[in-house]
Protein backbone atom coordinates (compact mmCIF):
# COMPACT_ATOMS: atom_id res chain seq x y z
CA UNK A 1 0.00 0.00 0.00
CA UNK A 2 1.50 3.09 -0.89
CA UNK A 3 2.36 5.52 1.71
CA UNK A 4 0.29 8.21 1.81
CA UNK A 5 2.32 10.08 4.94
CA UNK A 6 4.09 13.17 4.17
CA UNK A 7 5.58 16.10 6.10
CA UNK A 8 6.02 19.73 5.62
CA UNK A 9 8.55 21.42 7.64
CA UNK A 10 7.48 25.39 7.72
CA UNK A 11 4.93 28.55 8.56
CA UNK A 12 4.98 30.59 5.85
CA UNK A 13 3.50 31.73 2.61
CA UNK A 14 4.96 28.20 0.57
CA UNK A 15 4.82 25.80 3.28
CA UNK A 16 0.67 26.61 4.37
CA UNK A 17 0.32 26.14 0.36
CA UNK A 18 2.50 23.45 -0.38
CA UNK A 19 0.23 21.48 2.72
CA UNK A 20 -3.12 22.47 1.50
CA UNK A 21 -2.39 21.55 -1.99
CA UNK A 22 -1.31 17.84 -0.83
CA UNK A 23 -3.94 17.77 1.39
CA UNK A 24 -6.45 18.33 -1.06
CA UNK A 25 -5.10 16.15 -3.36
CA UNK A 26 -5.24 12.89 -0.92
CA UNK A 27 -1.97 13.25 1.30
CA UNK A 28 -2.30 12.62 4.90
CA UNK A 29 -0.19 16.33 5.74
CA UNK A 30 1.96 17.02 9.02
CA UNK A 31 3.13 20.13 9.09
CA UNK A 32 5.94 21.10 11.60
CA UNK A 33 6.93 24.77 12.37
CA UNK A 34 9.46 25.27 15.09
CA UNK A 35 8.46 26.36 18.58
CA UNK A 36 10.05 30.02 17.89
CA UNK A 37 7.50 30.76 15.31
CA UNK A 38 4.79 27.82 16.21
CA UNK A 39 2.30 30.91 17.67
CA UNK A 40 2.14 32.14 14.28
CA UNK A 41 0.42 28.86 13.21
CA UNK A 42 -1.20 28.60 16.25
CA UNK A 43 -4.59 28.43 14.56
CA UNK A 44 -3.81 25.86 12.19
CA UNK A 45 -3.23 24.23 14.85
CA UNK A 46 -6.30 24.22 16.36
CA UNK A 47 -8.53 23.81 13.53
CA UNK A 48 -5.95 21.41 11.58
CA UNK A 49 -7.56 23.50 8.66
CA UNK A 50 -6.21 25.67 6.03
CA UNK A 51 -8.53 27.57 3.54
CA UNK A 52 -7.03 28.53 0.02
CA UNK A 53 -8.32 30.23 -3.03
CA UNK A 54 -6.51 31.32 -6.16
CA UNK A 55 -5.27 28.98 -8.88
CA UNK A 56 -6.36 26.09 -6.15
CA UNK A 57 -9.47 25.80 -4.12
CA UNK A 58 -10.73 24.33 -0.92
CA UNK A 59 -10.39 23.66 2.70
CA UNK A 60 -7.56 21.38 3.57
CA UNK A 61 -7.38 19.15 6.78
CA UNK A 62 -4.29 18.37 8.31
CA UNK A 63 -3.43 15.12 9.83
CA UNK A 64 -0.82 16.58 12.41
CA UNK A 65 0.57 20.53 13.21
CA UNK A 66 3.14 20.36 15.43
CA UNK A 67 6.46 21.87 16.54
CA UNK A 68 7.72 18.42 17.07
CA UNK A 69 10.15 17.70 14.63
CA UNK A 70 10.01 13.39 15.33
CA UNK A 71 6.37 13.12 15.27
CA UNK A 72 5.99 15.43 12.26
CA UNK A 73 8.32 13.22 10.15
CA UNK A 74 7.45 9.85 11.66
CA UNK A 75 6.21 7.17 9.01
CA UNK A 76 6.59 9.58 6.13
CA UNK A 77 8.16 8.94 3.48
CA UNK A 78 8.67 12.76 2.06
CA UNK A 79 9.86 14.84 3.82
CA UNK A 80 9.41 18.21 2.26
CA UNK A 81 11.57 22.00 3.96
CA UNK A 82 9.35 24.49 2.47
CA UNK A 83 11.27 27.40 4.42
CA UNK A 84 13.37 29.91 3.67
CA UNK A 85 16.77 29.34 2.69
CA UNK A 86 18.22 30.78 6.14
CA UNK A 87 15.89 28.37 7.95
CA UNK A 88 17.89 25.22 6.49
CA UNK A 89 20.83 24.38 8.95
CA UNK A 90 18.79 25.00 11.82
CA UNK A 91 15.97 22.46 10.51
CA UNK A 92 18.76 19.93 9.24
CA UNK A 93 20.35 19.52 12.61
CA UNK A 94 16.65 18.61 13.78
CA UNK A 95 16.21 16.52 10.87
CA UNK A 96 20.05 14.49 11.93
CA UNK A 97 18.54 13.64 15.33
CA UNK A 98 15.36 11.68 13.61
CA UNK A 99 15.23 11.23 10.04
CA UNK A 100 15.93 7.67 8.51
CA UNK A 101 18.11 6.92 5.92
CA UNK A 102 14.74 5.29 3.70
CA UNK A 103 13.29 8.44 3.67
CA UNK A 104 13.03 11.36 1.29
CA UNK A 105 14.21 15.13 1.93
CA UNK A 106 13.10 17.80 -0.52
CA UNK A 107 14.24 20.85 -0.07
CA UNK A 108 12.20 23.90 -2.05
CA UNK A 109 14.19 25.77 -2.93
CA UNK A 110 17.52 23.55 -2.28
CA UNK A 111 20.01 26.95 -3.14
CA UNK A 112 22.73 23.81 -2.01
CA UNK A 113 21.39 23.23 1.38
CA UNK A 114 21.38 19.10 0.00
CA UNK A 115 25.67 19.98 0.26
CA UNK A 116 24.87 21.06 3.42
CA UNK A 117 22.82 18.64 5.04
CA UNK A 118 25.14 15.58 3.47
CA UNK A 119 28.25 17.44 5.14
CA UNK A 120 26.32 17.25 8.70
CA UNK A 121 24.80 14.03 8.33
CA UNK A 122 27.58 11.83 6.21
CA UNK A 123 27.10 8.43 5.44
CA UNK A 124 23.52 8.53 7.45
CA UNK A 125 22.30 11.01 4.84
CA UNK A 126 19.00 9.74 2.95
CA UNK A 127 18.60 10.61 -0.35
CA UNK A 128 18.52 14.37 -0.47
CA UNK A 129 16.03 16.45 -3.79
CA UNK A 130 16.43 20.08 -4.84
CA UNK A 131 14.11 21.91 -6.47
CA UNK A 132 14.90 24.79 -8.12
CA UNK A 133 12.14 26.56 -7.31
CA UNK A 134 8.83 26.71 -5.09
CA UNK A 135 5.96 25.84 -7.06
CA UNK A 136 3.57 28.02 -5.89
CA UNK A 137 3.17 32.53 -6.42
CA UNK A 138 1.36 32.65 -2.92
CA UNK A 139 0.67 34.72 -0.22
CA UNK A 140 -0.83 34.36 3.46
CA UNK A 141 -4.14 36.71 3.59
CA UNK A 142 -4.76 35.82 7.51
CA UNK A 143 -4.43 32.95 10.21
CA UNK A 144 -4.70 29.69 8.19
CA UNK A 145 -5.84 31.84 4.97
CA UNK A 146 -4.28 31.34 2.20
CA UNK A 147 -4.07 32.57 -1.54
CA UNK A 148 -2.12 30.66 -4.79
CA UNK A 149 -2.11 33.22 -7.91
CA UNK A 150 -0.46 31.36 -9.91
CA UNK A 151 1.77 27.91 -10.24
CA UNK A 152 5.41 27.65 -11.33
CA UNK A 153 6.77 24.69 -13.15
CA UNK A 154 10.03 23.01 -11.61
CA UNK A 155 13.08 20.59 -11.88
CA UNK A 156 14.60 18.54 -9.35
CA UNK A 157 18.31 17.25 -8.50
CA UNK A 158 18.74 14.50 -6.39
CA UNK A 159 22.47 13.85 -4.42
CA UNK A 160 23.68 11.56 -4.99
CA UNK A 161 22.91 12.39 -8.48
CA UNK A 162 23.11 8.17 -9.33
CA UNK A 163 19.78 7.66 -7.42
CA UNK A 164 17.82 9.54 -9.37
CA UNK A 165 17.26 6.74 -11.85
CA UNK A 166 15.57 4.73 -9.32
CA UNK A 167 13.61 7.45 -7.09
CA UNK A 168 12.22 9.92 -10.08
CA UNK A 169 8.41 8.48 -10.79
CA UNK A 170 8.37 7.90 -6.99
CA UNK A 171 9.31 11.74 -6.57
CA UNK A 172 7.13 12.81 -9.65
CA UNK A 173 3.62 11.70 -7.46
CA UNK A 174 4.85 15.19 -5.67
CA UNK A 175 5.02 16.89 -8.88
CA UNK A 176 5.76 16.81 -12.07
CA UNK A 177 8.84 18.02 -12.39
CA UNK A 178 9.47 19.24 -16.13
CA UNK A 179 13.32 19.01 -15.85
CA UNK A 180 15.87 16.72 -13.97
CA UNK A 181 19.14 18.10 -13.89
CA UNK A 182 22.37 16.17 -13.65
CA UNK A 183 22.97 16.58 -10.31
CA UNK A 184 22.40 19.55 -7.25
CA UNK A 185 24.97 21.72 -8.49
CA UNK A 186 23.32 22.05 -11.87
CA UNK A 187 19.88 22.67 -9.80
CA UNK A 188 21.41 25.51 -7.67
CA UNK A 189 22.93 27.28 -10.58
CA UNK A 190 19.46 27.35 -12.15
CA UNK A 191 17.40 29.12 -9.23
CA UNK A 192 15.64 32.00 -10.86
CA UNK A 193 15.82 34.46 -7.86
CA UNK A 194 19.08 35.67 -7.09
CA UNK A 195 19.22 36.84 -10.62
CA UNK A 196 15.98 38.57 -10.98
CA UNK A 197 15.17 39.72 -7.33
CA UNK A 198 19.03 41.29 -7.57
CA UNK A 199 18.47 43.65 -10.28
CA UNK A 200 15.24 45.03 -9.07
CA UNK A 201 16.21 45.40 -5.51
CA UNK A 202 19.29 47.11 -6.06
CA UNK A 203 17.57 49.32 -8.02
CA UNK A 204 15.16 50.20 -6.01
CA UNK A 205 16.75 50.04 -2.75
CA UNK A 206 15.46 53.43 -1.79
CA UNK A 207 12.26 52.99 -2.33
CA UNK A 208 12.39 49.64 -0.66
CA UNK A 209 13.44 51.56 2.56
CA UNK A 210 11.06 54.14 2.63
CA UNK A 211 8.06 51.81 2.19
CA UNK A 212 6.77 52.06 5.69
CA UNK A 213 6.68 56.11 4.48
CA UNK A 214 5.59 55.42 0.95
CA UNK A 215 2.98 52.62 1.14
CA UNK A 216 2.90 49.84 -0.51
CA UNK A 217 5.89 48.19 -3.01
CA UNK A 218 5.80 45.75 -5.23
CA UNK A 219 8.76 44.68 -6.73
CA UNK A 220 7.52 43.68 -10.15
CA UNK A 221 5.57 46.52 -10.74
CA UNK A 222 9.17 48.40 -10.20
CA UNK A 223 10.57 46.04 -12.83
CA UNK A 224 12.65 48.60 -14.44
CA UNK A 225 14.90 48.17 -17.18
CA UNK A 226 18.23 48.91 -15.60
CA UNK A 227 17.26 46.00 -13.41
CA UNK A 228 15.97 44.00 -16.50
CA UNK A 229 19.56 45.44 -17.66
CA UNK A 230 21.39 43.75 -13.99
CA UNK A 231 19.23 40.51 -14.02
CA UNK A 232 20.76 39.70 -18.01
CA UNK A 233 24.30 40.47 -16.54
CA UNK A 234 23.83 38.01 -13.75
CA UNK A 235 22.29 35.49 -15.55
CA UNK A 236 25.08 35.48 -18.35
CA UNK A 237 28.11 35.13 -15.35
CA UNK A 238 26.55 32.39 -14.13
CA UNK A 239 25.76 30.71 -17.23
CA UNK A 240 29.45 30.78 -17.90
CA UNK A 241 30.21 29.10 -14.29
CA UNK A 242 27.65 26.33 -15.55
CA UNK A 243 29.10 25.84 -19.01
CA UNK A 244 32.75 25.62 -16.87
CA UNK A 245 31.08 22.38 -15.15
CA UNK A 246 29.61 21.31 -18.65
CA UNK A 247 25.82 22.95 -17.84
CA UNK A 248 23.74 24.69 -20.17
CA UNK A 249 22.11 26.69 -18.22
CA UNK A 250 18.50 28.24 -19.19
CA UNK A 251 16.81 29.11 -15.78
CA UNK A 252 14.73 32.81 -16.56
CA UNK A 253 14.36 31.17 -20.06
CA UNK A 254 12.39 28.26 -18.16
CA UNK A 255 10.50 30.20 -15.61
CA UNK A 256 9.13 32.62 -18.73
CA UNK A 257 8.50 29.75 -21.12
CA UNK A 258 10.82 30.54 -23.59
CA UNK A 259 11.97 27.79 -26.57
CA UNK A 260 15.53 26.32 -25.99
CA UNK A 261 17.26 28.63 -28.22
CA UNK A 262 15.71 31.75 -27.23
CA UNK A 263 18.29 34.43 -26.55
CA UNK A 264 16.95 37.54 -23.76
CA UNK A 265 17.24 41.01 -24.44
CA UNK A 266 16.73 43.69 -21.64
CA UNK A 267 13.56 44.70 -23.60
CA UNK A 268 11.93 41.23 -23.64
CA UNK A 269 13.06 40.56 -20.34
CA UNK A 270 11.75 43.95 -18.83
CA UNK A 271 8.25 43.52 -20.42
CA UNK A 272 8.00 39.67 -19.35
CA UNK A 273 8.73 40.47 -15.64
CA UNK A 274 6.78 43.59 -15.28
CA UNK A 275 3.88 42.58 -17.22
CA UNK A 276 2.63 39.10 -15.76
CA UNK A 277 -0.22 39.34 -13.93
CA UNK A 278 0.64 36.40 -11.30
CA UNK A 279 3.57 38.56 -10.42
CA UNK A 280 3.22 42.37 -10.21
CA UNK A 281 -0.08 41.66 -7.72
CA UNK A 282 3.06 40.78 -5.30
CA UNK A 283 3.95 42.73 -2.46
CA UNK A 284 7.10 43.87 -1.00
CA UNK A 285 10.15 43.22 -0.43
CA UNK A 286 9.03 45.47 2.76
CA UNK A 287 12.67 46.39 4.39
CA UNK A 288 16.54 45.33 3.35
CA UNK A 289 16.38 42.93 5.48
CA UNK A 290 13.09 41.05 3.43
CA UNK A 291 15.39 37.82 1.67
CA UNK A 292 14.87 38.87 -1.52
CA UNK A 293 18.26 40.94 -0.24
CA UNK A 294 19.59 39.16 2.91
CA UNK A 295 18.53 35.18 1.16
CA UNK A 296 19.39 35.53 -2.43
CA UNK A 297 22.53 37.38 -1.90
CA UNK A 298 24.62 34.95 0.68
CA UNK A 299 22.55 31.71 -0.55
CA UNK A 300 22.62 32.50 -4.09
CA UNK A 301 25.33 34.80 -5.67
CA UNK A 302 27.83 33.88 -2.85
CA UNK A 303 27.98 30.16 -4.03
CA UNK A 304 27.62 30.99 -7.63
CA UNK A 305 30.62 33.02 -7.36
CA UNK A 306 32.26 30.18 -5.43
CA UNK A 307 31.69 27.85 -7.48
CA UNK A 308 33.34 29.80 -10.41
CA UNK A 309 36.48 29.87 -8.25
CA UNK A 310 36.61 26.43 -8.21
CA UNK A 311 36.60 26.53 -11.96
CA UNK A 312 38.03 29.42 -12.92
CA UNK A 313 35.83 31.86 -14.13
CA UNK A 314 35.17 35.04 -12.67
CA UNK A 315 32.37 36.87 -11.59
CA UNK A 316 32.89 40.52 -11.10
CA UNK A 317 29.27 41.37 -11.81
CA UNK A 318 27.79 39.22 -9.20
CA UNK A 319 30.68 40.35 -6.90
CA UNK A 320 29.84 43.81 -6.76
CA UNK A 321 26.60 43.27 -5.64
CA UNK A 322 27.85 41.23 -3.00
CA UNK A 323 30.35 43.54 -1.71
CA UNK A 324 27.51 46.36 -2.10
CA UNK A 325 24.89 44.58 -0.03
CA UNK A 326 27.76 43.73 2.59
CA UNK A 327 27.75 47.51 2.53
CA UNK A 328 24.04 48.00 2.95
CA UNK A 329 24.11 45.20 5.84
CA UNK A 330 26.93 46.38 7.75
CA UNK A 331 27.76 42.09 7.58
CA UNK A 332 30.29 40.23 5.56
CA UNK A 333 28.24 38.20 2.85
CA UNK A 334 31.28 36.62 1.47
CA UNK A 335 31.98 34.86 5.40
CA UNK A 336 28.10 34.53 6.28
CA UNK A 337 27.15 33.33 2.62
CA UNK A 338 27.17 29.28 1.52
CA UNK A 339 31.01 29.56 0.23
CA UNK A 340 32.82 26.27 -1.13
CA UNK A 341 33.73 25.35 2.86
CA UNK A 342 30.20 25.70 3.76
CA UNK A 343 29.10 23.03 0.84
CA UNK A 344 31.52 20.87 2.00
CA UNK A 345 33.68 21.35 -0.97
CA UNK A 346 36.27 23.40 0.42
CA UNK A 347 39.55 22.23 -1.43
CA UNK A 348 38.03 20.28 -4.08
CA UNK A 349 38.84 20.32 -7.44
CA UNK A 350 36.40 20.67 -10.69
CA UNK A 351 37.00 17.03 -11.27
CA UNK A 352 36.38 16.00 -7.38
CA UNK A 353 33.18 18.14 -7.01
CA UNK A 354 31.36 16.36 -10.03
CA UNK A 355 32.32 13.39 -8.64
CA UNK A 356 31.12 13.76 -5.14
CA UNK A 357 27.94 15.39 -5.95
CA UNK A 358 27.49 12.30 -8.74
CA UNK A 359 28.29 9.55 -5.69
CA UNK A 360 27.53 11.16 -2.83
CA UNK A 361 31.10 9.65 -1.69
CA UNK A 362 34.27 11.59 -1.57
Amino acid sequence: MKNTHIAVLGGGNGAHTMAADFALRGWQVRLWESEDFFENIRKVAETKKIQITGVIEGTAELELVTSDMAAAIEGCRFVCIVTPSFAHENIAKELAKCVKKDQIIMIYPGAFSSLMIKKMMGADAPVICEINNLPYDTRLKGPGVVYCSGKNATNVAFLPASAGEELLEEVRELHPFEKVYNDVLECGLSIVNPSLHTGACSINIGHIEQQAVRGQFCMYEHYTPAAAKISIAIDKERKAVGRALGYNLRPIEDFAKKPADYEWTWQDLYATMHGDIGLTQITGPDSIWNRYLTEDCPNGLVPWISLGKAVGVDCPVMSGFVNMYSIVHERDWWKIGRNAEWMGLGGMDKEQILAYVKTGEK
